[in-house]
């Protein structure tokens, strides 16, 4: 069974082994993200259930490319941690709002500019819906970044 200190000696030794920039950044992201963990107050069953996962990752694979093996893995316990503690990284939110109101703002935007003049709006109503769009988008994700740090959910 891995644990996560095991799984952080894994990557700090991959990561002493290495000089590839890259790969140095996804092992000490993937090290800061168990080195989180170890700080909160996890129950009992789910440190077990972090512990299966990192089990399952297969950490100590020997692979052809280990920057993406990594990266894959990484992604995938990330996704884990979000699905079944709902911990997040830092600026999760305010990512996802600025996507989300870019995307939104672009419609909106559009549809008014199209609305007010087919022809010169377009592009205007592009502009402005999308500018609008990520500012809202990011500082409500902002917001629930701050309420997930409070609450203690950010890796």
């Amino acid at each position: 069974m891995m644990n996560i200190n095991k799984a952080s000696e894994l990557l700090n030794n991959l990561l002493s082994q290495t000089d590839k920039k890259s790969e140095r950044k996804i092992y000490s992201c993937f090290i800061r993200t168990l080195s989180s963990l170890k700080d909160k107050d996890l129950t009992e069953s789910q440190t077990q259930l972090i512990q299966e996962k990192l089990s399952s990752l297969n950490l100590n694979t020997t692979t052809e490319n280990r920057k993406k093996y990594y990266k894959q893995e990484l992604s995938k316990f990330k996704a884990f941690l979000k699905d079944k503690f709902s911990f997040t990284s830092e600026k999760y939110y305010t990512e996802m709002g600025m996507i989300y109101g870019m995307s939104i703002g672009m419609s909106i935007g559009l549809s008014v500019g199209v609305a007010i003049n087919p022809t010169l709006g377009i592009s205007i109503g592009l502009s402005i819906g999308t500018g609008v769009g990520m500012v809202l988008g990011m500082a409500y994700g902002a917001k629930k970044d701050a309420e997930a740090k409070r609450q203690g959910l950010v890796i």
